[in-house]
């Protein structure tokens, strides 16, 4: 009796066992495409946010050139930072980019964070600009 339990576990296993292990690899694979999909949609959204935003402030370094130096000696400082803020969110989103499918997640809020803080610093800038 004892001989029979092990040959019929083995068949029970490849029956039931086996046949589920090629969907479960399937979903995963499935969910990693999307997960993929996702980071590349998220860095294109962001590189196009970026460049907007990084666009409008070249334009607004190129008229403050045009400002005379006392009232241009303000604005080069939010212009500084704005710029500083820039290339943060720049290397922010090189360094997600060079990051796995699995860890990209976790730098999304970076991301954000740094975005966010380029469009305030651009803002302020643009802010003191129209003063």
């Amino acid at each position: 009796m004892k001989r029979l339990i092990f040959p019929l576990i083995a068949v029970l296993f490849i029956l039931f066992i086996s046949p589920l292990r090629p969907v479960a690899a399937e979903k995963a694979q499935a969910t990693s495409s999307e997960t993929a999909q996702q980071k590349d949609q998220y860095q294109k959204s962001m590189e196009e946010r970026l460049a907007k935003i990084g666009k409008e402030l070249d334009v607004l370094k190129a008229k403050a050139e045009t400002m005379t130096a006392k009232s241009r000696k303000e604005l080069d400082r939010y212009l500084a930072d704005a710029e500083k803020k820039r290339k943060a969110a720049v290397q922010k989103l090189d360094k997600m980019e060079t990051e796995s499918v699995q860890k990209w997640k976790k730098f999304t809020s970076e991301m954000d964070a740094a975005a966010d803080e380029f469009e305030k610093a651009f803002e302020r800038a643009k802010s003191h600009f129209k003063e």
